[in-house]
């Protein structure tokens, strides 16, 4: 009875877990960037991870620097440490489309976009460099059917998740890129050098490095113990709580700063003063703009000396949407959220400080949520632990992310929040806590933002037009939104030996102004009077006002041109034949020959066809008709046209 107990239970478990993963799924590819040459068109890939999704010819990817050397010099042990210095490409990002890739064992090793890569990313030990699917769902609606989550950075790919539908994207789940973001830092080792000592002058060190609380992770990357530990923070990475004593860890920062960590033991009731928690993660306010996002800060580890510390929590990740219009239809509870992850437990010893918020980018035309249900967007910073004893040290909280829109703001059922994580409790009373993340909530919420995700080409399509069997081609586009367009050209080759259209010569043929930016929609059409016989196929390239270009995907289209109709002899008295020349040894499919009087009344006719390679003789014969005036109508692959004809 016991074990079947037991086995049920176990089966109960699994199944609770495997549905559980099922109702919610990572999405995208990611890839590690080691280089980029080739004209700055190669992408040289290390780590790659394909588990949810792959990168294939012709699909779009975010490329994005994740973290730069952007401290420095400011290493020294002293408030100063973990300043930002120079903001290098950190936290840039641009769309790009696969042309080409290689593999190795089925694993991507590089790949090559259409457009010269124009932002200077950077690559070495303090650096990384990712891309990550830019998936496409929808034709060109799409409604969800699973929650989406990004999948956790683990210090090469990662924290982000990144959707695009070229129609209507109706909301039927829930996005979360919450807790996906920088890492905490790690708890100190248990740790107590005897006496009521407070130092709060140890912002790195250099020896005994996991005596202190680690630094949660931020825009710049480090292996260097001695800039690892310690209560400075690192970037927007929250500092370390210290070893002297149960310090408490820093909030991270994104838009806005990180909380300090609690001010540790010292056998008083008011703890240490100064302080030894690690100091906020910085804002980063000042960068963010349209192109340039982060991820949220870690929030620095705890010091501990009973074993009863906390790691920091990590911070927010980051969430693309492209659509042209965003809708619910009567699914509650929807939630898009990047939150830093708030640390719990009431324990004893130094507390980890708040993951920061992430970053929330969407690009759409219209935003439009059902009253019964209404929806939360929320970049909000973790809380940091607390303490349920005498003056230790609580967490800091984490500081508050971003949300862009594209659009004004939109408040009609739906609820913004960017709210700042609240510092823990230094102690069980909580007659004092850890900082806050710093600045008013809501600040990181803003509208009318054009972002770097360029132009959605909802439409690409080509139609033959046919007049006196002359064909001509028409291109039309549609476009949901342009960023920065300059202009649009269209370019045209033939077929080329093994479809390979790294060796086609591509013609423009037409040049038409683009709109600039702008979140309307635009269409657009060309005609070209003279395609070439057989296939021809046809790509639009986009130039920005920088001259930075895309192409979008190339299209087909077979035509025929009939270069001459003869009939003859006309006037006749008996026979009259139809003679079509077809040009480029282009083979005719079909002719239809039908003969109407005057009346528009069809008349049976013995009609004769003779095909070669480069013409159709046709051969009429009016002999059973009276003398008078009649149409003869011919439809040659899709060419319509009318002859009159005397017979005498």
């Amino acid at each position: 009875m016991k074990t079947y107990i037991v086995s049920a239970f176990l089966i109960f478990l699994a199944n609770s877990f495997f549905l559980y993963q099922k109702s919610q799924a990572q999405i995208n590819a990611y890839a590690q960037v080691t280089s980029i040459t080739g004209a700055d068109k190669v992408l040289n890939l290390g780590t790659v991870d394909e588990t949810n999704h792959t990168f294939e010819d012709g699909d779009d990817i975010i490329l994005m620097q994740m973290q730069a050397s952007c401290i420095g010099s400011n290493t020294s042990n002293n408030v100063n440490f973990g300043n930002i210095s120079n903001i290098s490409a950190v936290g840039r990002f641009l769309v790009c489309r696969i042309v080409s890739h290689t593999e190795t064992s089925g694993v991507p090793t590089s790949i090559t976009v259409q457009s010269t890569i124009n932002i200077a990313f950077v690559f070495g030990a303090t650096e990384s460099v990712q891309i990550v699917s830019f998936r496409k769902y929808g034709s060109p609606n799409f409604t969800t059917t699973a929650n989406m989550i990004a999948k956790n950075w683990d210090g090469v790919t990662g924290g982000i998740i990144a959707f695009q539908v070229a129609g209507t994207l109706t909301l039927a789940h829930s996005i979360s890129a919450s807790g996906a973001g920088f890492r905490g830092g790690n708890v100190s080792t248990n740790f107590y050098p005897g006496g009521s000592t407070c130092d709060a002058t140890q912002y790195m060190v250099t020896s005994n490095y996991t005596n202190n609380g680690q630094k949660g992770e931020g825009i710049y990357r480090t292996t260097n113990n001695n800039f690892l530990y310690a209560r400075g923070k690192l970037l927007n990475g929250g500092g370390g709580g210290n070893s002297l004593i149960n310090g408490g860890g820093g909030g991270g920062g994104n838009y806005t700063q990180g909380g300090e960590g609690g001010a540790g033991w010292n056998n008083t009731v008011g703890g240490c003063s100064p302080g030894v928690g690690g100091v906020g993660g910085i804002a980063l306010s000042t960068y963010i703009s349209g192109s340039r996002i982060f991820m949220g800060g870690g929030g620095g580890g705890g010091q501990q000396n009973d074993s009863q510390g906390t790691n920091g929590g990590n911070g927010g990740g980051i969430v693309f949407i492209k659509a042209n219009q965003i809708i619910t239809t009567g699914t509650c509870g929807i939630t898009i959220s990047a939150n830093g992850n708030t640390v719990t437990g009431l324990t004893n010893d130094g507390q980890g400080g708040g993951g920061a918020g992430g970053s929330i980018m969407i690009q759409t035309n219209s935003w439009s949520v059902v009253n019964t249900c209404p929806i939360t967007v929320s970049a909000n910073g973790g809380n940091g632990g607390s303490v349920n004893s005498s003056t230790h040290g609580g967490g800091g909280g984490g500081g508050q992310g971003v949300i862009i829109y594209s659009v004004a703001i939109p408040t009609t059922n739906t609820t913004n929040q960017t709210n700042n994580g609240t510092g823990g409790c230094n102690d069980g009373g909580c007659t004092s806590a850890a900082s806050t993340g710093s600045g008013t909530n809501g600040t990181g919420i803003v509208g009318n933002v054009q972002n770097n995700l360029p132009i959605t080409l909802a439409s690409f399509d080509l139609f033959a037009q046919n007049q006196n069997f002359k064909t001509s081609v028409l291109v039309k586009w549609n476009v949901l939104s342009q960023e920065n367009c300059k202009s649009f050209e269209i370019e045209k080759t033939q077929l080329v030996p093994n479809d390979d259209f790294s060796q086609a010569k591509w013609e423009t043929i037409a040049q038409i102004d683009g709109a600039g930016t702008t979140n309307n929609p635009k269409s657009y059409q060309i005609t070209d009077d003279m395609p070439f016989v057989g296939t021809s196929y046809y790509r639009i390239k986009q130039i920005d006002v920088d001259n930075k270009v895309y192409y979008f995907p190339i299209k087909d289209i077979f035509v025929q041109n009939i270069q001459n109709l003869i009939i003859y002899p006309n006037p006749t008295t008996e026979k009259v034949f139809v003679k079509l020349e077809i040009n480029n040894n282009t083979q005719i499919n079909s002719t239809k020959i039908e003969v109407f009087d005057q009346m528009g009344r069809k008349n049976n006719c013995e009609i004769t066809q003779n095909n070669d390679q480069n013409n159709t003789l046709i051969e009429i014969n009016l002999a059973n008709l009276p003398s008078g005036i009649y149409l003869i109508k011919i439809v040659e692959n899709g060419n319509i046209t009318t002859k009159k004809v005397i017979k005498n």
